[in-house]
C-alpha cells in the first residue's frame, strides 16, 4: 500500500507540501497541486477524507486535436507535448480528425462536456474558426500548432515554412530546372498556403513564371489516389522536378513514377518536406525540409500551461527553422 512518503518522492516534493495539498492549508503553486493529486491517482493513494473520484476530478487534462497520428510529423508532437504535461501534473488524451471538420467539431464538443482545461490542435483550415471561436466563446485556452486560422489571435507553434520551400526550390532551379511542379494541400490550410508563397518566392526570384497546370491540389493523408502525377506527366511539357507536401505524397508519387517506369533522380527529381526524425529518415533519399515537430508539442504545452495557469495575457507566436538535408533524389534534369 502506498504511503504519502511515496506520493511525495513520485511528486518531487516533500512530505509536507503533500500534507499541505490534502488538508487544503497552506499556498502550493497549482501545477505542485496538480503535480501531487496526479501522483497520488498514479500510487492508487487514498487519503481519509477523499475519494477517487474526487482526486480525478482535480487533475488537469489537455486534449491533443490532430488530423492523423499515423503521420510521424504528429507523432512526434504527441510525444513533445506529453513529456511537458506530464512534468506539470497533466494528463493527455489524444484525438484523430482525419483533416474532417465534423469530427473536430464533435472533439471541440467533447472538450467542453468534460470541462478539458486546454487544448493543443493542428486544425483542419480556416473553416476550423467556428470551431475555435466555441472555445473561445468558453474560455477554453488553445493553441495552434502547424497551422494558422484566419482570424484567430492565440498563440501558434509553427515551422518557417515559406523559408524552407523556398529553399527547397531554389535548389532545384540552381540544378538547371525551370518547369517545376507543387503538390499543395487544401487551399484552405494555412501549411498548404505557406508552401505555395514559398515555391511563388523562389519562382520570382529566378524570374521564372508561376503556372497553374504545375500546381495541384491533394490530400495530405495515408490514403492518397496520386492521378496527380498522371495529369502533370501528360501535359505538352510536363515538369522535372516535383515538390511534394510530404512523406506519404513522397511514398505515393514514387510508387506512381515506378510504375510508369520512370525513374528518380534520372527522369525526375523530388523534393518535400520529410521524416521528423533522422533515425526514420536513415534510408531515405528525398531531399527535404525536416522539421522540429518534438519542439511543437513541447513548446505548445508550455505556452498552453502559462496560459491556463494565468501567467501570460499577449498571444505569441513561436516560428521554428527547418533543417535542409540534401540527399539523392535530385539531379541536373535530362538534356
Amino acid at each position: 500500500m502506498s504511503t504519502m512518503s511515496d506520493v511525495a518522492k513520485k511528486a518531487s516534493v516533500s512530505v509536507m507540501t503533500v500534507s499541505r495539498i490534502i488538508s487544503g492549508s497552506g499556498s502550493v503553486k497549482e501545477s505542485t497541486r496538480k503535480k501531487v493529486l496526479h501522483a497520488m491517482e498514479e500510487l492508487n493513494y487514498i487519503p481519509k477524507g477523499l475519494s477517487k473520484k474526487v482526486i480525478r476530478s482535480e487533475i488537469s487534462t489537455l486534449m491533443l486535436i490532430v488530423p492523423d497520428i499515423t503521420n510521424s510529423f504528429f507523432t512526434f508532437i504527441a510525444r513533445g507535448m506529453e513529456d511537458v504535461a506530464k512534468k506539470h501534473g497533466y494528463r493527455v488524451f489524444l484525438a484523430n480528425t482525419d483533416e474532417n471538420l465534423h469530427k473536430e467539431s464533435e472533439y471541440i464538443e467533447m472538450c467542453l462536456e468534460f470541462h478539458a482545461d486546454g487544448v493543443l490542435i493542428a486544425p483542419v483550415g480556416d473553416s476550423s474558426k467556428e470551431n475555435l471561436e466555441l472555445l473561445l466563446q468558453q474560455e477554453i485556452p488553445f493553441v495552434l500548432i502547424d497551422r494558422e486560422v484566419n482570424g484567430i489571435q492565440v498563440d501558434v507553434v509553427k515551422g518557417d515554412i515559406i523559408s524552407a520551400s523556398k529553399t527547397l526550390i531554389e535548389h532545384l532551379i540552381t540544378l538547371g530546372h525551370s518547369r517545376i511542379a507543387i503538390i499543395t494541400g487544401p487551399p484552405d490550410n494555412g501549411a498548404s498556403r505557406d508552401r505555395i508563397e514559398g515555391y511563388r518566392q523562389a519562382l520570382n526570384a529566378s524570374g521564372l513564371p508561376y503556372l497553374d497546370q504545375l500546381v495541384k491540389e491533394s490530400t495530405m493523408m495515408r490514403d492518397i489516389n496520386p492521378t496527380f502525377i498522371d495529369e502533370l506527366l501528360s501535359i505538352p511539357h510536363p515538369p522535372t522536378a516535383l515538390f511534394v507536401a510530404n512523406m506519404f505524397q513522397y511514398a505515393h508519387s514514387l510508387k506512381r513514377l515506378h510504375e510508369m517506369e520512370l525513374r528518380v533522380p534520372e527522369d525526375i527529381s523530388i523534393v518535400g518536406f520529410g521524416n521528423t526524425d533522422y533515425l526514420a529518415a536513415i534510408d531515405s533519399a528525398l531531399t527535404a525540409a525536416i522539421q522540429p515537430t518534438y519542439s511543437y508539442g513541447s513548446l505548445g504545452t508550455q505556452l498552453l500551461i502559462e496560459r491556463i495557469e494565468g501567467s501570460r495575457e499577449i498571444p505569441r507566436k513561436i516560428l521554428l527553422q527547418n533543417d535542409i538535408v540534401f540527399r539523392n533524389s535530385t539531379a541536373p534534369p535530362k538534356p
